[in-house]
């Protein structure tokens, strides 16, 4: 009898570590596929950042949805447009309200950002950007080896010193600096059930169209030259 008890104990316990340890792959795996999701979105939000000095200065042609604002500066006084040579800075706002498709991941969602632009005066070669972003995604979905993810996203960012050369040419990157992302995902019918996670992504660059990037210090590097559709990252050595 008591051995039959023992015998009985023992494979329950089996079926609960079992259990256990399927659901803590599970979730592992979760939170893995997570990470590449918010990987995914921060490399899109650079390039489209990037594009604004295109934009700008290059003359390339704003997206469809997407309103600007820039305003002009000579020592702290408005000018009408820019001077090429007595401008030394630009407030730029940007807003944009669309749909969101590379690789893939598909989305809804809106991004807006408040930058400033400087050291512009003279025949300046290097022109710094700083300023602060906000995006929200009401629905951005996800489909791999794993299945369909579906999440709601909200993120603010910071950009320091991001210093891009002049002239810029098609193969022009920015030179140095930073941005940080805080990403806050609710997640719709996770393993969990609905719950609310969150993300720090850094970029540095270095000007190359390859800078490095980390999601919660997991090392990728974010494809700058990436075309629209295309995978915008990859983990960083391959």
């Amino acid at each position: 009898m008591n051995h039959r008890m023992k015998s009985g104990a023992l494979t329950l316990s089996l079926f609960a570590l079992t259990a256990c340890s399927n659901t803590a792959g599970l979730e592992s795996s979760f939170e893995e596929s997570l990470t590449l999701d918010v990987a995914m979105i921060a490399a899109d939000a650079t390039i489209d950042e990037f594009g604004d000095m295109g934009q700008l200065f290059g003359g390339e042609r704003q997206p469809h949805g997407r309103t600007r604002t820039a305003t002009f500066y000579e020592d702290d006084m408005v000018q009408d447009a820019l001077d090429p040579l007595t401008t030394d800075s630009i407030h730029l706002v940007v807003a944009s309200s669309h749909e969101f498709s590379r690789d893939t991941w598909t989305g809804t969602g809106t991004r807006s950002r408040d930058h400033w632009i400087t050291g512009l005066e003279g025949e300046e070669e290097t022109r710094t950007v700083n300023g602060t972003g906000n995006a929200s995604m009401t629905r951005s979905q996800h489909t791999d080896e794993h299945g369909t993810r579906s999440y709601s996203m909200s993120s603010t960012s910071l950009m320091v010193d991001v210093v891009h050369p002049v002239p810029r040419t098609k193969n022009s990157w920015p030179l140095s600096g930073t941005i940080t992302r805080d990403v806050t995902i609710n997640v719709i019918n996770g393993p969990d059930g609905d719950v609310t996670k969150t993300r720090t992504v850094v970029i540095i660059f270095d000007g190359t169209d390859m800078p490095d990037m980390t999601v919660d210090g997991e090392p990728f590097e974010v494809d700058m030259s990436a075309r629209s559709g295309r995978r915008p990252f990859r983990r960083r050595g391959r």
